[in-house]
């Protein structure tokens, strides 16, 4: 099989982030693609109660970011400058608000302690987003090794107790009800799930998952390195790739 190159176009942050607390994790990276390169960001929200991905880019010293919204499918999206509050917190809760150029609330960021999530978070603790009006709710499980969404779907691969890795895909022309998730999960059933998946590569900063159906070789693949940004979902039969489609935005485990 050929082996998916991962970009190396990179984009330096502006400043080191600070200690930004539920919003981000030390376990994990998350990155969104730009015109000009990969650039870092705080999370990425795939929206379960809409048509919606939300990313959030890594602020600069004065709390200054941008929120992109896209919309699916397709993702053809939009970007505001927004500045981050000082965060609320409340009973294992914390809501960051999201300020405009004003210093007027617009929105906010809700994460929940980590300690309140088991097993452990391996991304950061993001459930939701306030934004335009709209509370969305975001895609979130423990033990998730790679969250990606493309143009057509969104990918999760998250580690089980009995099954090895698990690959879920979820198509954004599908209507995919909420499933109950124990403690601060949220999820939607899933257009596709595949257990029993390997970690086949590690090398240089990537992490890729494989995954067997019905003659049919699923790989995801995504990088943690932030000087590396990358990644997607690859279908092959017979040895022969028969889709491939890049993400547009990432979180991935520095845990494999």
């Amino acid at each position: 099989m050929r082996g998916w190159t991962i970009g190396v176009a990179t984009m330096a942050l502006a400043a080191p982030l600070a200690a930004w607390g539920q919003l981000q994790t030390p376990r994990s990276i998350s990155m969104q693609r730009a015109p000009e390169g990969w650039r870092p960001a705080v999370f990425v929200c795939d929206a379960i109660d809409g048509d919606r991905v939300l990313v959030l880019s890594a602020p600069d010293k004065a709390r200054r970011a941008m929120l992109s919204v896209f919309a699916r499918p397709g993702l053809a999206g939009q970007q505001t400058p927004v500045r981050i509050g000082a965060g609320d917190a409340g009973a294992g809760q914390i809501w960051y608000p999201l300020l405009d150029g004003a210093g007027q609330s617009t929105g906010a960021v809700h994460a929940v302690n980590p300690g309140m999530v088991d097993p452990p978070a391996t991304t950061p603790a993001i459930v939701g987003v306030r934004w335009a009006g709209h509370e969305n709710v975001c895609r979130f499980m423990p033990q998730t090794r790679i969250l990606g969404v493309t143009a057509r779907r969104s990918i999760q691969i998250t580690q089980t107790p009995t099954n090895g890795y698990r690959y879920r895909s979820y198509n954004a022309d599908s209507n995919l009800p909420e499933l109950p998730q124990a403690g601060a999960g949220h999820d939607t059933r899933a257009s596709l799930t595949i257990d029993n998946g390997r970690l086949v590569d590690q090398r240089g900063g990537r992490r890729v998952f494989e995954f067997n159906n019905a003659g049919y070789v699923y790989r995801v693949l995504a990088s943690v390195d932030t000087a590396k940004g990358g990644g997607g979902v690859q279908v092959w039969r017979d040895g022969r790739m028969v889709l491939a489609e890049p993400f547009v935005a990432y979180t991935a485990a520095l845990q494999p």
